[in-house]
């Protein structure tokens, strides 16, 4: 659940939430059904949308990368592909940014794979871009956002 409305509600020992406090659950609750539904969708269509990618990159410089460890990068996209639909779903971008992203930029970085890693993302963005509606692709596009950021630039 999303942590500034968790925090709200540890805060408020002995009273009740004000309407300022309610609002991040509110927004949750409005966007719920976009959630589920981006959730629902990469579920269902995560592995096309990593498999699509994985074939545009082929036509890129990084060939080498992924005739070399091609399961490996279709394990991870698939991986974060989750990590992000589960974030999306519990609202919870501060989540993915800590318990995630660290973890991944750190893990490409110490195999100093992050310049294909970051080509191979922003190949998803655009398979999600084009592919997912317009409302999950935005909420998505966050998410890859700040993944793409952080292997490119660091946290």
């Amino acid at each position: 659940m999303n942590n500034a409305l968790l925090t709200s509600v540890q805060n408020a020992d002995g009273r009740y939430l004000t309407d300022t406090e309610l609002r991040p659950f509110n927004d949750m609750v409005e966007a719920f059904q976009t959630r589920m539904n981006l959730y629902s969708y990469v579920r269902d269509h995560g592995k096309d949308l990593v498999l699509n990618s994985l074939r545009r990159l082929m036509q890129t410089p990084h060939r080498q990368v992924l005739q070399e460890h091609g399961q490996q990068c279709q394990r991870d996209m698939m991986f974060t592909l989750e990590y992000i639909s589960k974030g999306i779903l519990l609202h919870d971008e501060d989540g993915f940014m800590e318990e995630y992203l660290v973890w991944m930029q750190n893990i490409i970085r110490a195999f100093n794979r992050q310049t294909a890693c970051v080509v191979a993302y922003r190949l998803l963005k655009e398979e999600v871009r084009n592919t997912m509606p317009g409302d999950q692709s935005n909420l998505m596009m966050i998410y890859l956002d700040k993944l793409i950021n952080a292997l490119d630039t660091g946290i």
